[in-house]
């Protein structure tokens, strides 16, 4: 027998045994046939019972395709104004002071009536807001529930019934090494539309504090993953691999402003804590124990002759409030709350927020001797802020002016000057308000060029008086049709019409 057919049989031979012995080990583990993401089912936090998904079984095989499309029809765009200085000089409309400038981010639906998650930074200071859902619908009669500076979580609510949703997860029960989706709808309006955007990675870390909310009694305890989260995704859903939310898309660590691989969420457990008192009582009621922290390095861990280097050590008391009472002192090391250890800021944080204010709770600390002790104290309220309500939008509608625009009629002087043929009636837009449903969708009027309303749902409009009794009886909620005249020095006096579709928000 030659060399090379010995050998060519001696590695067919391993392979059989290799096989063989394969199988006869695989055996006694009765190894499911579906992947390990769809062997754990974390319980719901929500009545999702019209939101029953399934596990994701097979996921390296078909990827989250099957996720992604239960998932995403939840996933809104949120369109938002938000004021800016007012416009000087000589070249002003009747609508300067009221000048805004649009923003957009992502949210998701958790209850059928339409409830919206999204970030605080999303809608804070916005003067309107407007929802569009995947399917196309479009509120713009958005009530904000509230909204929470400390975790970056605001509450919206749709007047609907029978929206899509998403089911909530539990946040604590995620690992690191999870697979996850990031998604989001961005919308981009002032430019290229992104309706749904779904990316994939894993859960890097949890427990991570970033130092981005400017906030005195912020909370930083955010999900780290390395799914794509880029801006106008800010509030979409972080999907587990069953297809259940376990956090809010809010940040990116960056140093050019641009996705490098560090995502953050705001994990579902502490948003679900916020969203139920913003919807009970308006506000976050939070409890507190009264004490600045920092972590602890390994020079505290050795100096204080801790197990390990974990704890939060405190730096600053604040007087009357429980630690204080209770003789906590600065240089103490917190180290358990209530029984569960504290390794880090973002456990303590996580620990007492657990609580309602008036609770009782057992506190260990060690001492700067090394002492250990233990006190027991009354957990205090936090301060309440003041109520946050949406201000009263400035986008130039009102009972009379339901489309924020500013008509008149068309004079000769007009006709000449923009080459509107003489058998073209209607009138003349001279104002169109910044924040106000036709900007945007017509051109901005101006010496050369002003768009001329010839009809409203069909019916002629010869002059003011006809366009205000076309729309004196439109309501919230209500589409009207426009045919407009675009009107231009230079171009032909053959007429054109535009039909433009505008949905009337609310006052």
């Amino acid at each position: 027998m030659s060399d090379a057919l010995r050998t060519r049989l001696n590695l067919i031979l391993t392979a059989v045994v290799a096989f063989g012995v394969g199988l006869a080990l695989t055996a006694p583990f009765d190894v499911p046939s579906e992947s390990i993401a769809s062997s754990a089912n974390a319980p719901l936090r929500l009545d999702v019972r019209d939101s029953s998904l399934p596990a994701g079984e097979n996921v390296a095989m078909s990827g989250f395709s099957e996720i992604a499309e239960q998932i995403t029809p939840a996933v809104v765009t949120i369109n938002v104004r938000r004021p800016v200085p007012a416009a000087r000089g000589p070249f002003r409309t009747p609508f300067d002071e009221e000048e805004t400038r649009p923003g957009s981010g992502s949210g998701f639906i958790i209850t059928a009536d339409g409830y919206v998650v999204t970030n605080n930074h999303v809608v804070e200071e916005a003067v309107a807001i407007e929802v569009l859902l995947s399917d196309g619908r479009l509120f713009d009669d958005v009530r904000l529930v509230g909204r929470d500076q400390t975790t970056d979580v605001a509450l919206l609510k749709l007047e609907a019934e029978g929206l899509p949703h998403t089911p909530l997860g539990s946040s604590d029960a995620t690992r690191v090494g999870d697979w996850v989706l990031a998604v989001g709808s961005p919308g981009f309006r002032s430019g290229a539309t992104l309706n749904t955007t779904v990316t994939a990675g894993i859960v890097s870390a949890k427990g991570r504090s970033i130092q981005i909310l400017d906030e005195q009694l912020a909370i930083e305890d955010f999900i780290q993953t390395d799914a794509v989260i880029n801006p106008g995704n800010s509030g979409g859903p972080l999907i587990n691999a069953m297809g259940e939310v376990i956090g809010v898309n809010a940040a990116i660590a960056s140093g050019n402003g641009s996705y490098q691989g560090y995502g953050f969420a705001v994990p579902i457990d502490l948003v679900q804590e916020v969203i139920e008192d913003l919807v009970e009582y308006g506000t976050v009621r939070r409890a507190l124990l009264g004490v600045s922290v920092r972590r602890v390095d390994d020079a505290d861990a050795r100096y204080y002759g801790l197990d390990r280097v974990g704890g939060a050590k405190v730096f600053g008391l604040t007087p009357g409030l429980p630690a204080a009472e209770a003789d906590v002192q600065i240089g103490d090391v917190i180290t358990a709350v209530a029984g569960r250890d504290v390794v880090s800021v973002a456990d303590l944080q996580r620990h007492v927020r657990r609580f309602e204010p008036g609770d009782r709770v057992e506190v260990a600390i060690v001492r700067e001797t090394g002492d250990r002790d233990t006190v027991n104290l009354s957990l205090a309220s936090a301060p309440t802020p003041e109520p946050v309500t949406r201000p009263a939008a400035t986008n130039g509608v009102t009972d009379d002016n339901p489309l924020g625009i500013q008509v008149d009629e068309i004079t000769a002087e007009r006709r000449r000057a923009l080459n509107i043929p003489e058998d073209v009636a209607g009138v003349i837009v001279t104002g169109i308000a910044p924040s106000g449903p036709l900007y945007r969708r017509l051109p901005i009027p101006s010496l050369f060029r002003s768009p001329v309303i010839t009809a409203v749902n069909r019916q002629p409009i010869e002059s003011v008086d006809d366009y205000e009794r076309a729309i004196r009886d439109l309501q919230p909620g209500d589409v009207v049709g426009l045919t407009m005249f675009n009107t231009h020095p230079q171009t032909s006096t053959e007429e054109t019409t535009v039909p433009v579709t505008v949905p009337i928000p609310s006052r």
